[in-house]
Formats: C-alpha cells, structure tokens, sequence
C-alpha cells in the first residue's frame, strides 16, 4: 500500500498524458469533428487532477490573525469556487481583494505544500464612532469605514455625526486631543451640512467652529480661560466661525438669544454676560 501511494502521481501523470494525447489525435484526424471548447475544458480538467494527485490541489485554507473579518469573506476573496490548485491561485489579486475588505490593513499569502493556503490578516483599529442617520458605525485613524456597530457592542471611543463626518472626523478629533481640558469634557462632534463641526461638551455648551478652521477655532478656545470657565458652566454657544470675531450666548432655543460679536479683547466680558 505505501508503494502505491509513492505512485500515485507518476500513474496520474501518465494517465493525463495519454488523454490528452489521445485527444490531440482525434483532433488530427477529424478536426471537423471536434468541440474545440470541450477538448480545452477536458484537458484543463485532466491538468487540475494531475496537480491535485502531486498535493498542488487547495485542500485546506488557513485564516489567521483576524477577529472581525468573517472567513467567508476571504474566501470569496480568494474565489475558490474557481481556484483549484496553486497554478489557478493569483496571488497578488487575491491579495488585493482581500485587503479591500474593510476590517483588513494588511494580508500576507502563502502557500504552504502539500494542498494548503495560508493567509495572515492585520486588522485595522476602530478610531472612532460615527452616527449617520439611525445607524451608527467604526471607523478607522483614516476615516475608512469599517462596519456598523452591533446592537450588543459597546465602544469606549469618540463620537461624530452627520453627513461626511467619518472622512473628515480623523483630522478634528486629533486636534481635540491635543486640547487638554476640551479634550477632556469633549462629548461628540456633529458635521453641519458636510462644511463645518459643532463641537459639543458634556455640560452640552457648543463650540461653533468655521469651515476649514478646525483647529484655528479650538486653539482660540483652549487658550482663553474666560471661555474655557464659561464652556464649563451652565451651556453655552462659542461662536467662533469668523476669523477676529467670538460671539458667546446661553445655549437655548433657536432665536431666544442672538449672537453678540465682541472684539477679541472683549470675550472675557461677552463670556460672562456682562454688560
């Protein structure tokens, strides 16, 4: 029996050769006779058996280092319906479509003989949580979407809503971080028409940034104690969307109390109501 086995790819080898031989002839003889298309298929059929008896065949795939890709995924990844032997396996192509799977950084291929395929998979890390409509999702350092948060999951990370929030959310949150005590008593952010952030705390007092002002307007914040105290009160709006212009109200109904634009002298004033 173990002499058998030691044989076996040479006998698949010689069979395969034959067939094909023997079909090459008919094709020789009557060509007028023969399905082109089934002499190919039949031959490519021959050539995966005989890979397959020689232990190049994909028996077995091995899916490590992942948590929240699912196998399925990568195998569809790896299009194994199609993907016999490591002859029909395009490794680079696979490598692509499996590292465009959201969860995925990067994925390492190997083939590992006899009959299996190897993948290792870097996950990305969950940055933060974005809120778009009624549904909530991570997304990545990058602002690439990972996937929707499950009903069961909770996640100790920031929090950003609105349109377009997930691709510009990177950017405002690491300023944020760089705030001290904003970042500390910092609630969420939500994107306003996909231009500009409203930076909420957790007294809910907001900070009205400007478009493409991001930092500029929280650094303008973080460096005024009169409007960080204020900030920590009872809530309040920081208007600080025009460059050389802070406006302060209480935070209220819309139209209850308008905007005050104050010189920049004059904040720690306008900050604390007086007159």
């Amino acid at each position: 029996m173990p002499s058998r086995a030691r044989h076996a790819p040479a006998v698949a080898l010689m069979l395969s050769v034959l067939i094909m031989a023997s079909g090459t002839a008919a094709a020789l003889l009557r060509p007028d006779l023969i399905d082109r298309r089934a002499i190919e298929d039949k031959a490519a059929g021959y050539k995966t058996a005989l890979l397959v008896a020689a232990g190049f065949g994909i028996s077995q795939v091995s899916v490590t280092g992942h948590r929240y890709t699912l196998d399925r995924d990568v195998f569809d990844a790896l299009d194994l319906p199609n993907v016999k032997t490591f002859a029909d396996l395009d490794s680079a192509a696979a490598l692509k479509r499996i590292e465009r799977l959201p969860w995925v950084e990067t994925a390492q291929i190997t083939r590992v003989y006899p009959g299996t395929v190897s993948i290792e998979i870097r996950e990305r890390l969950p940055y933060a949580q974005w809120n778009r409509g009624d549904r909530r999702f991570l997304i990545d350092a990058t602002g690439r979407v990972l996937g929707p948060v499950a009903a069961n999951q909770t996640w100790d990370l920031p929090l950003v809503a609105g349109e377009g929030a997930s691709a510009e959310a990177p950017l405002l949150l690491t300023a944020i971080g760089r705030m001290g005590e904003l970042s500390r008593n910092f609630s969420h952010a939500e994107r306003i028409t996909s231009r500009r952030w409203s930076v909420v705390m957790k007294n809910g007092s907001r900070i009205e940034l400007g478009a493409d002002r991001d930092h500029e307007g929280l650094a303008q914040v973080a460096g005024n104690s009169e409007l960080r105290r204020a900030l920590a009160g009872p809530p309040v709006v920081v208007d600080v969307r025009t460059p050389g212009r802070i406006a302060v109200r209480p935070l209220g109904p819309v139209g209850s109390a308008a905007l005050i634009p104050v010189p920049q002298n004059q904040v720690a004033a306008a900050a604390t109501g007086a007159p």
